[in-house]
């Protein structure tokens, strides 16, 4: 099975081979209403996203909260399955297998290699279990370890790993700080040695400090073990820390695509334009640069308005924005990185970006 050609953009050092191929990918849930629940609409949390995950590269997926990022990185792993679409998975040497035809028993195998990260550290480790039960637990699952002794060493090795202490793995989660139980949990992750990992808002219950701990030790871990990330996020600081190329969704949809350093210097659609006049801005050069503040509400998913879902809220929207809907186009030219945009006017609109270099977070 092989998947369409999407325009990638330079990997740099990385492999142009993608992992993960996400193909018109759509999640709708039913609106239900009345004493016999009948269905009277439907909310479209994720409408035709395609993207590729590139080997070794760290993809972020950014929006405001509903805008389909989470929900989408669910439907990658199959914890929620499409509606429709395709979500392809490569191996090195071997066919892609769509995730979303696979039988369970496949499927088991499958996420051997993709593993999950979750948002809030407290309530994703079972208090009743201790350090050894919970990271171990896949592993037993799996039949990966045989016996007690070699359980313990895997579970030493994955707490050294995550820079964490071996001789507390018979202790419980509530011993332990938010940052520790992060670490913890990236463990876990990390305990059937996956090549993909989907960070879903990894860092957004952690205080900013912890937060840099973590996001270094992401980095580290990536490039001892090569694994490849995709990361979901609404912290743009964060994101151009991390990421080497972003996706940027609105009402379920990507409307912009491209390497991270390209997307905040020189955006290509009005919202990533209103995100990053919003982002905290450290630089005393740039810090008075102009905030778009914008009106209205987000898109409701369950009654999305015609043509361009973000023309209500964007001060650029002209007659052709509320009548059609702008497809995902690449407007880099030739010989240049892959630059997509979901706007009629992505090329003629002059919008304002943050030139500020990724300085390195600290571990301090």
């Amino acid at each position: 099975m092989t998947a369409p050609n999407i325009p990638l953009g330079n990997a740099g050092n990385r492999s142009e081979r993608a992992i993960i191929s996400v193909r018109n990918l759509v999640k709708y849930f039913p609106i239900e209403a009345g004493f016999l629940r009948r269905q009277v609409g439907l909310v479209k949390a994720v409408d035709g996203v395609s993207f590729d995950l590139v080997e070794g590269e760290t993809l972020a997926l950014v929006g405001e909260s509903g805008c389909g990022k989470t929900t989408t990185s669910r439907c990658v792993i199959q914890a929620i399955r499409p509606t429709s679409g395709q979500v392809l998975f490569q191996m090195d040497g071997t066919p892609a297998v769509d995730l979303t035809q696979i039988d369970k028993k496949a499927l088991k195998v499958a996420r051997r290699n993709i593993r999950m990260i979750y948002q809030d550290p407290y309530s994703s480790l079972n208090p009743r279990m201790t350090l050894l039960q919970i990271i171990g637990e896949p592993l037993v699952i799996n039949r990966a370890v045989k016996g007690r002794a070699e359980l313990e060493e895997r579970v030493a090795e994955l707490l050294r790993m995550v820079r964490l202490d071996p001789g507390a793995m018979n202790r419980y989660p509530h011993a332990f700080s938010g940052g520790q139980r992060q670490r913890i949990a990236i463990a876990r992750a990390l305990s059937l040695s996956p090549k993909v990992v989907i960070a879903d808002e990894a860092v957004s219950a952690l205080d900013v400090s912890v937060q840099a701990q973590i996001l270094n030790l992401l980095k580290e871990l990536q490039k001892e073990l090569g694994l490849t990330y995709l990361f979901v996020a609404h912290n743009l600081a964060v994101v151009k820390y991390e990421a080497d190329r972003v996706a940027v969704m609105y009402a379920g949809k990507i409307v912009e695509t491209a390497e991270t350093e390209a997307l905040y210097i020189s955006p290509k659609h009005p919202y990533t334009e209103a995100l990053l006049s919003a982002a905290p801005n450290p630089d005393p050069d740039t810090r008075n640069r102009p905030r778009i503040v914008l009106t209205g509400d987000v898109a409701d998913a369950g009654n999305l308005p015609s043509g361009c879902a973000f023309h209500p809220r964007c001060q650029y929207a002209q007659d052709r924005c509320r009548r059609e809907t702008p497809e995902l186009v690449n407007i880099a030219t030739a010989g240049e990185p892959a630059h997509l945009s979901a706007c009629h006017f992505a090329k003629e609109l002059e919008l304002v970006g943050i030139d500020v270099a990724v300085r390195e977070v600290s571990n301090g």
